[in-house]
């Protein structure tokens, strides 16, 4: 079984093959991931915008492979078919298997997903591939230049589980200045693959909030962990003391875990004008105090 490292946000898959053809051979798609909850017996169709950006024509190849979650990583590997197990690959129609591709054509390409009527609830995973392989002037195939990807993910509804927990929330606990770097390990606890939403709220010493961040644009496959970083830049100086407090909702806008952390921004150059100007008054208070002498009379 082959096993790969999840691309950032596990929003698309995308497997580049040595340039071997003569000339650039390349593909490009959109949307990168298709997630879909269907009921059991239920289809959903769709189409995939694929695009030619070789240099000469191309044949299309198109397969499908099934994939399962490592647990306690980010990594997922392919797996095979089961005997008498129905997956994600026999659950997508496509109108070919290959096709002859013009230098700069885009193509619309319907694809229809059908649930099985028995199918487990749960999540289950695919990945969809496009392999270029370049033509020569009489069109035969050449070699491979290169293949682009696409997650299929789907969710049976059942008795499944959604939930997670963030494991670490951290954020460097001194910094000069803003943008504020916050990275958070969240693992999908649940069976169902799970995009967080949330936000993290800024608050500063006297315990006013300051800013927000959105949590969105992840998806963790369950068992899985995944490392998501935001930025905080409050578009103006901070200085002092901060509290940060993570929160993940579920898709019904529920606390799903939360968390907090403490940082300071202190701006060297205003902390270093500050103690100059302490110093200064000081030396002056000095000198006045040598200098000048008050005397009361009294008759």
């Amino acid at each position: 079984m082959k096993m790969l490292r999840t691309l950032p946000g596990i929003a698309a898959l995308i497997i580049v093959a040595p340039a071997f053809a003569l000339a650039a051979t390349g593909l490009t798609i959109q949307p990168v991931k298709i997630s879909e909850t269907l009921q059991p017996g239920a289809s959903v169709s769709g189409t995939i915008r694929l695009t030619n950006a070789s240099d000469s024509d191309v044949n299309v190849d198109v397969s499908i492979q099934d994939f399962v979650p490592v647990a306690n990583s980010d990594t997922f590997q392919f797996v095979g078919r089961a005997p008498g197990v129905s997956s994600v690959r026999d659950w997508i129609t496509l109108p070919t298997q290959s096709f002859k591709f013009k230098k700069g054509e885009s193509r619309d390409i319907p694809y229809t997903i059908t649930a099985p009527a028995n199918a487990e609830p749960g999540g289950h995973f695919g990945a969809m591939f496009f392999k270029a392989t370049q033509l020569t002037e009489n069109g035969q195939s050449l070699k491979v230049g290169t293949q682009v990807g696409m997650l299929v993910l789907v969710a049976i509804p059942g008795s499944h589980t959604e939930s997670g927990q963030i494991l670490n929330f951290s954020v460097a606990p001194f910094l000069q200045r803003p943008p504020v770097p916050f990275i958070i390990l969240f693992k999908n606890t649940g069976t169902v693959h799970f995009e967080p939403r949330g936000k993290i709220e800024i608050y500063n010493m006297l315990g006013k909030l300051a800013g927000e961040v959105p949590i969105e644009g992840e998806i963790v496959l369950p068992t899985t962990e995944k490392k998501m970083e935001f930025d905080w830049n409050p578009g103006g100086p901070a200085i002092g003391r901060y509290k940060a407090v993570a929160t993940i909702v579920d898709g019904e806008g529920n606390t799903l875990t939360s968390a907090s952390v403490t940082f300071w921004v202190v701006p060297v150059w205003y902390t270093l004008a500050f103690l100059a100007v302490l110093i200064i008054v000081f030396l002056i208070l000095r000198f006045l105090k040598r200098r000048i002498k008050i005397s009361v009379s009294v008759k």
